[in-house]
């Protein structure tokens, strides 16, 4: 009988220890998501410039692609005004700000248009020597 008292006295003792370390290990599991989803919503300025023209860089492709298997399922029923309260939903979840993410789009598209004009050759004026005075 007491062979079975000190085994339940030890069952016991490990119940204690494991629900102690369990509830350590939640503690920590909040302050470890918490860490992470504020990694996760505030990356680094250059990161978030990065992720940024990627998306830019892919979003066209893939939203005509993604258009063109909608209308092809839906057809006739293919409403315009869903898509566009479904992006702005799917940009709200991904916790995008629409107006950030254009103004990105056109500075990027501001810089390729200087780009191309600084490597086109300078246009110079024609001299016309004939004139009558």
């Amino acid at each position: 009988m007491t062979n079975l008292s000190k085994k339940y006295d030890q069952m016991n003792n490990n119940l204690d220890i494991l629900d102690s370390q369990d509830i350590s290990l939640k503690k920590q599991l909040k302050k470890d998501a918490a860490a992470f989803r504020e990694e996760k919503f505030h990356p680094d300025p250059e990161q978030y410039t990065e992720l940024l023209d990627t998306k830019i860089q892919i979003r066209p492709d893939f939203r005509d692609k993604l258009i063109e298997q909608l209308k092809g399922t839906f057809g006739k029923y293919y409403d315009y005004h869903r898509r566009d309260i479904a992006t702005n939903e799917v940009d709200y979840l991904n916790v995008e700000d629409p107006d950030v993410f254009s103004h990105r789009a056109w500075e990027l598209k501001y810089q390729r248009e200087q780009e191309i004009r600084r490597n086109q050759p300078a246009r110079t004026k024609k001299k016309s020597y004939d004139i009558e005075l």
